[in-house]
């Protein structure tokens, strides 16, 4: 009978060991995981392979033993097949492995790893990066199923899949047609990689293809607009292509390319993406916006005002305000537009100066580059063009022994016509 509270004790005691034992061991195996982190991220190599040999479950571990041992120009594969092995169903390990296979010259075995990764995946990379093996390869038949499937998933910059398509084959209808996915977002990158690796035949294509595409969205006439006739334009919200297209035609603005960026102008403004009328080169409509009834957008042949010391200029009222502190430059552009000319063709520019003060506006002129200029009188100024595309400014110059103007100044009613 003596024993027996001696065994209760022993009994009791075993639970409170069984805890302190697992205890004991969780806190030595979390100890040994943390100082075998701290080792793989090392500069040492030997350190890094002490952390693998600490915790070989861990991939972690072996894929940085393997970034040390392609650091210093060693053989990683045996560690990245490790790393890899331990994830496998994580993409990121395969990847490195497929892109390391490939550099050691194992084609095989850096096929499989990407095959696997683009496998386990939606995203963009591992397409992207079959896409590049096949390319290096110049397997063509492989390379462009995985360039389409990487532009369907791609959501970023996608100029480096454009480049290589056409490094493969420099043919942009046939690339339009076959490696452009049907995505909006992809249509306009290409149009814009078309652009800046000036390729301007292929632009016009595809420009003209988004425009004929592009959602117009509904609008309404903005105040001081008839309800049907000339001067008709609208308000209307952000078209996601209208960006795309407005760059496309500056771009052929800026080398005077008056006649292709006329052409998708005039139509994004048919396809009501510009709450404009078109052009109409060949008549009388060739100044846009020349009521001031929308805000210049300083975009494509819109007005574009120019900043200046002394000089504000806003379009309101169905003209074009402009005041003046006095503390402006003797002579400075205020706002100008492209316009769409036809060589050897004489016009005329007419408009409407309107003072607040007594005095009248002294110093308000217009100048058109690329034109011989003609006969000038209040309100209107001729001139004979030299190119397909002119610059109309409007500008201040201070006339001679007169004081520098304050005053507002409102121009309305711009208007380029055929002269007689």
């Amino acid at each position: 009978m003596s024993g027996k509270p001696s065994e209760n004790r022993v009994v009791r005691a075993l639970p409170r060991c069984a805890l302190w034992l697992a205890l004991a061991l969780s806190s030595y195996w979390a100890l040994r995981l943390a100082w075998a982190d701290h080792l793989s991220y090392g500069a040492e190599l030997a350190g890094r392979e002490r952390a693998v040999q600490l915790a070989p479950a861990a991939a972690a571990f072996a894929e940085r033993l393997a970034q040390g041992r392609e650091e210093l120009g060693g053989d990683c594969l045996p560690d990245s097949r490790r790393a890899a092995a331990l994830d496998p169903e994580n993409p990121e390990p395969l990847m490195r492995l497929g892109v390391r296979a490939e550099l050691a010259g194992d084609y095989p075995l850096a096929e499989t790893s990407l095959l696997a990764a683009a496998a386990r995946s939606r995203l963009y990379q591992p397409k992207y990066l079959l896409a590049q093996y096949y390319f290096r390869r110049q397997n063509a038949d492989r390379f462009w199923p995985w360039a389409r499937a990487a532009l369907e998933a791609a959501y970023g910059d996608a100029a480096p899949i454009f480049e290589l398509g056409w490094r493969l084959r420099p043919d942009a209808t046939w690339l339009s047609a076959n490696l452009i996915p049907p995505r909006r977002e992809m249509a306009r990158q290409y149009l814009a990689y078309l652009c800046n690796r000036e390729r301007w035949a292929a632009a016009a294509a595809e420009a003209r293809k988004m425009v004929a595409a592009a959602e117009p969205l509904a609008g309404r006439r903005p105040r001081g607009y008839p309800a049907s006739g000339a001067g008709q334009a609208w308000v209307s919200g952000e078209s996601a292509d209208r960006p795309e297209l407005l760059a496309y035609c500056e771009a052929r603005l800026s080398r005077g390319d008056g006649r292709e960026a006329a052409e998708i102008w005039n139509a994004m403004c048919r396809r009501r993406l510009l709450a404009h009328d078109p052009l109409d080169p060949a008549g009388d409509r060739l100044v846009t916006n020349g009521d001031f009834l929308q805000a210049p957008s300083g975009r494509g042949f819109d007005w574009r005002l120019v900043e200046q010391t002394g000089v504000s200029a806003v379009a309101v009222g169905g003209a074009l305000r402009v005041s003046f502190t006095g503390r402006q430059p003797e002579r400075c552009p205020i706002a100008w537009q492209y316009v769409a000319t036809a060589p050897g063709t004489r016009y005329r520019l007419r408009y409407e100066v309107r003072e607040r003060g007594d005095a009248p506006a002294r110093g308000i002129a217009w100048v058109v580059s690329d034109a011989e200029p003609g006969a000038e009188s209040a309100g209107s100024l001729e001139f004979l063009a030299a190119k397909d595309l002119a610059r109309i400014y409007l500008i201040y110059q201070r006339p001679p022994g007169s004081a520098r103007l304050e005053d507002t100044v409102s121009i309305a009613h711009v208007r380029l016509e055929r002269a007689q």
